[in-house]
């Protein structure tokens, strides 16, 4: 066992319960043959190897673990030949908080290696079972059978695991989904292969086919159930992690296309023990084009933060855009909600609540009682929902030190199709006030299209940073499902404009900083999150003030079927130095909390604050903690609580979009 084999064994075989069996095998005048049977653990998505009959009769009866056909035929250990070699277990315990493990088999001589390194998250687990070693990289006669191994090193997102193969068209499949090949380690007699999976339709012969076909569309007559199965299909076909979408799925047990999609999607939790799949969602394609758009929306015009939605909750008003129908009731940012329509916010029903803060009707009327940061006094307001436009960039100013350096500010808070006109239209103005340093405020911002990301980049660092550099690189499942090519994979920092609410092609304006302050929350999410990443893959200075974002590297196409737009994540991004494991968020580089007692922009509101000092000073001191100082709740949590309030666009500000190539 080499030092660089021992180096991966910490991100070896298949994470399973702790549970720890009796390991002692009675001694054997003869040949004992045991049956190795391959589990897979869903909750981990990793394999897991046992020749323990008494453990397969317990994994048999836990849900999570599910046999995947793949066998071979070995011997106990007790019983083995001088001809034949035992197999040792260790299990690897992953993560503590989480409890997630992972295990390792080796050889002897690996297993005294392990044990003579006395590593503390390593528990020897005896001896499972003995095969015939390769000679010379083949199997002998009397074991002809090769079980080859290939390994997926742990991520945040991944445990690590190895998965052993009895063939070779099965190994070379895990190669193909990115596993390192190990080559041959073990032989044996005989073997039977994983279960094949499934073959479905294509979901190109089932898309729009409707149960209730639109008018005016390229919709044709279908049923429920042909929209259920162009879900499996499209599933299949396009989700990054199809192959961990149990196969047991009864479509009939969901009433509609939409409770069904829910289902489909991975159940696998990450090494931290937090859902491996956070962004699985839909809208009304209506909807969503009015919302992606940038067009107007019912709403009142206020972005609420949310320190908690669940009893005793709190929301507070984060950002109130002017002219808007909140504007002109008075609202104001800092503003708590203390009641609407005369039902307690703090422990009230939610469902009033969710009506009252969400309308869905122009000229619908609702009476808040709030109250402002810092004080004990309510007002009431009435609030009229009115058609809204998002502006997604506000407060662009300049402000000076002492010391003479120049900074810019600007509050971006949706990357929709307008950004694209507003990031052009600010940019060239702080290029004319030649700025030094640039606060970009994103910690209200959950994403939006990855091609506005990659030219706000563009725009911060310019052309003598980022040439020839990537914005991001995708990586979709192994099946290219969008069939793209090298080039199709890699989002540049766009030099031009992309054509979203501005003619394609003209030049855009940069600053050519190397350095820019972020602040940052658990709303700063997906594509916000890429510009981050982006701009630190292309050796920009990204300083993050605030806390810990939402933690999302993924996207998707945006994809109707029959009036719902389905989201499933379809790809996953990393940066120009192949950075992008970011599933638990980036941790703030000076950690402030969200200040709702001044107006944003404003050098006094902490988050700011913070950063202008952190310039100035080398030092991280976030302003003295009050009332109006709050730290926020992370935004999927209550996602399935029904005591809970939550924002129906939620989902839309969570996103990276990708337009096709």
């Amino acid at each position: 066992m080499t030092r660089t084999l021992f180096s991966r064994i910490t991100a070896s075989v298949a994470a399973v319960a702790s549970v720890v069996f009796s390991l002692a095998a009675p001694q054997a005048t003869a040949q004992t043959a045991v049956t190795v049977v391959e589990y897979y653990n869903k909750t981990v998505a990793a394999y897991f190897l046992t020749g323990r009959a008494n453990e397969q009769a317990t994994l048999d009866g836990i849900s999570d673990f599910q046999r995947t056909g793949m066998t071979f035929q070995a011997v106990t250990a007790a019983s083995a030949t001088s001809a034949q070699s035992a197999v040792c277990r260790y299990r690897i315990l992953v993560n503590a908080s989480s409890g997630v493990n992972s295990h390792f088999y080796g050889l002897k001589s690996d297993c005294d290696f392990i044990a003579a390194a006395n590593l503390p998250n390593f528990f020897n687990e005896g001896l499972d079972f003995a095969i015939t070693q390769p000679v010379a990289g083949a199997c002998p006669a009397q074991a002809p059978v090769g079980i080859y191994r290939s390994l997926r090193l742990g991520t945040a997102v991944s445990t690590p695991n190895h998965r052993y193969t009895v063939s070779n068209a099965s190994y070379q499949d895990m190669i193909k989904q990115g596993w390192t090949a190990e080559g041959l380690v073990f032989c044996v007699a005989s073997a039977t292969d994983q279960t094949p999976r499934p073959i479905l339709n294509s979901a190109n012969n089932l898309h729009n086919a409707c149960a209730v076909p639109r008018a005016n569309s390229s919709d044709r007559s279908g049923s429920l159930d042909t929209e259920k199965s162009w879900l499996r299909s499209w599933i299949d076909e396009t989700y990054l992690w199809y192959r961990e979408v149990p196969n047991n799925i009864n479509p009939a047990n969901y009433a509609t296309p939409v409770s069904y999609f829910g289902a489909l999607k991975t159940p696998a939790i990450t090494t931290s023990g937090t859902a491996k799949d956070k962004f699985h969602f839909t809208y009304d394609t209506e909807v969503w084009k009015a919302l992606s758009s940038g067009g107007s929306t019912v709403d009142y015009g206020v972005d609420w933060a949310a320190i908690s939605s669940v009893p005793p909750r709190k929301w507070v008003a984060a950002v109130v855009t002017p002219g808007t129908p909140a504007a002109n009731a008075g609202l104001l940012r800092g503003d708590s909600i203390i009641s609407i329509d005369g039902t307690s916010f703090s422990s009230g029903n939610a469902t009033t609540l969710n009506a009252g803060l969400f309308p869905t009707v122009s000229g619908e009327t609702h009476v808040f009682q709030v109250q402002a940061a810092g004080s004990t006094t309510t007002r009431t307001l009435t609030l009229v929902a009115g058609s809204v436009a998002a502006v997604p960039v506000q407060n662009v100013r300049t402000f000076s030190s002492n010391t003479g350096t120049k900074f810019g500010y600007m509050l971006f808070t949706t990357h929709n199709a307008t950004a694209e006109a507003y990031l052009v239209d600010a940019f060239s103005w702080l290029k004319q006030q030649s700025i030094n340093e640039l606060v970009i405020d994103l910690r209200y911002n959950g994403g939006g299209y990855l091609d506005v990301a990659a030219e706000l980049g563009y725009m911060v660092a310019g052309p003598a940073r980022t040439q020839g550099k990537a914005f991001e690189r995708l990586t979709f499942n192994d099946k290219n499902p969008f069939a793209y090519s090298v080039s199709d994979l890699t989002t540049p920092f766009h030099s031009t404009t992309q054509g979203f609410s501005l003619n394609s092609g003209t030049a855009l304006p940069f600053l050519n900083l190397g350095r820019v302050y972020v602040l940052t929350s658990p709303d700063t999410c997906s594509a916000s999150e890429a510009i981050i990443n982006g701009l630190r893959g292309a050796g920009v200075d990204v300083v993050t003030v605030g806390s810990t974002t939402c933690g999302k590297p993924y996207g998707f196409f945006a994809t109707d079927n029959c009036g719902t737009t389905y989201f499933a994540i379809q790809f996953v991004g990393v940066n120009n130095l192949g950075q992008g494991d970011y599933s638990d968020g980036f941790a703030a580089n000076c950690a402030a909390t969200d200040d709702f007692s001044k107006p944003l922009g404003d050098t006094g509101e902490g988050q700011l604050a913070t950063a202008l000092r952190l310039n100035l000073t080398g030092a991280c001191v976030p302003n003295a903690s009050s009332a109006s100082s709050l730290k926020r709740a992370p935004v999927t949590t209550d996602a399935d609580d029904p005591t809970a309030v939550r924002d129906p666009r939620a989902a839309f500000k969570q996103q990276r979009i990708l337009t096709r190539r």
